[in-house]
């Protein structure tokens, strides 16, 4: 599902325009172009049935969206809202039963010399194979 979703994200003109291919999960590679997203895994449910596995599964993500200025990280932040809130849809053969909007934070870092702007966004993903 993390390889399809960040294929779903830089598939939307918008925030591709943005962040060209900057979609990274877990870590940011050191000295990578700003602005970008950084995805974590927060919790993942799969459904069960008394056969097994349903297929369906639930999963929380995390959204870090930087950049060099708030209004950066905002505009990531925001272009990625407008391509999955509420979203519904198949993507290289995952159906997306719904994407939702969950939290929402704000912060600053500073790290010697770098800088940048964090604005976090949290969905869940209710998703299954098509």
């Amino acid at each position: 599902m993390q390889t399809k979703l960040a294929g779903l994200l830089l598939a939307h003109a918008p925030l591709a325009g943005l962040i060209v291919n900057r979609a990274h999960w877990d870590t940011l590679p050191q000295g990578s172009a700003q602005p970008s997203i950084v995805m974590y895994v927060i919790s993942g449910v799969t459904d069960y049935t008394y056969a097994g596995a349903s297929g369906y599964a639930m999963t929380r993500v995390q959204f870090d969206c930087r950049g060099t200025t708030a209004a950066s990280a905002r505009a990531v932040a925001e272009a990625l809202n407008d391509r999955l809130s509420g979203f519904r849809g198949e993507f290289g053969g995952f159906a997306f039963l719904g994407c939702f909007a969950q939290g929402q934070r704000t912060r600053f870092d500073k790290v010697d010399a770098t800088s940048w702007f964090t604005d976090s966004r949290d969905f869940t993903i209710h998703w299954r194979l098509a």
